[in-house]
């Protein structure tokens, strides 16, 4: 059976997630190693980014959960808006 556009959706936020929790594990690992502070910083921005793309999924599947939308060509308009809004940081 294929998979419904919030299923899609879910699995791209809970993967997003799994990869910043492994992200803040290495960081974890790095203070505990002493690594230099540029090296835990910038592992640090991975992991603020990684969180806000999650952010940015959450609210998406949001909208397309609550919009009262059913006109396909308005859907198409509403999804390309998203995906704009998911690159830009």
């Amino acid at each position: 059976m294929a998979q419904t556009q919030e299923e899609i959706a879910s699995k791209k936020i809970v993967s997003r997630l799994k990869r910043s929790r492994g992200q803040l594990d290495a960081v974890l690992r790095m203070m505990d190693e002493e690594k230099p502070c540029t090296d835990v910083l910038m592992q640090l921005s991975a992991v603020k980014s990684s969180v806000d793309k999650a952010m940015k999924l959450v609210i998406a599947q949001n909208i397309r959960k609550n919009s009262n939308c059913h006109d396909e060509k308005q859907l198409e308009e509403l999804q390309k808006s998203l995906d704009l809004m998911l690159k830009t940081k």
